[in-house]
């Protein structure tokens, strides 16, 4: 085997164990400015996600009127979820909404 597959070898099973399966959950009608946005997120589960939405999306500094603002898009979106992605957990992708 050649020194540049073991590397690929090896570079393939540390990702592959790095990353656990995930869901994706795709918010739609959130992070409003005029118009609703959307937001993916990978996570185990749905209040999973919903704790990473608010600690990326809320106000850390105490904000109740952005914390409960943010819990109320939650809340209220429409969600869509894909089981069984290869993703570490996080967010994924989002867009604002826009006037």
């Amino acid at each position: 085997m050649q020194p540049s597959t073991k590397s690929t070898l090896l570079s393939s099973l540390l990702q592959s164990l790095s990353t656990e399966t995930m869901n994706l959950y795709i918010l739609n009608d959130v992070l409003y400015d005029y118009t609703p946005g959307m937001c993916v997120i990978a996570a185990e589960s749905l209040e999973q996600c919903n704790q990473i939405f608010i600690e990326e999306f809320g106000h850390s500094g105490g904000s109740d009127y952005v914390n409960e603002r943010r819990q109320k898009d939650f809340d209220t979106a429409q969600i869509k979820v894909i089981e069984g992605v290869n993703h570490p957990a996080g967010v994924v992708s989002y867009e604002y909404g826009g006037g």
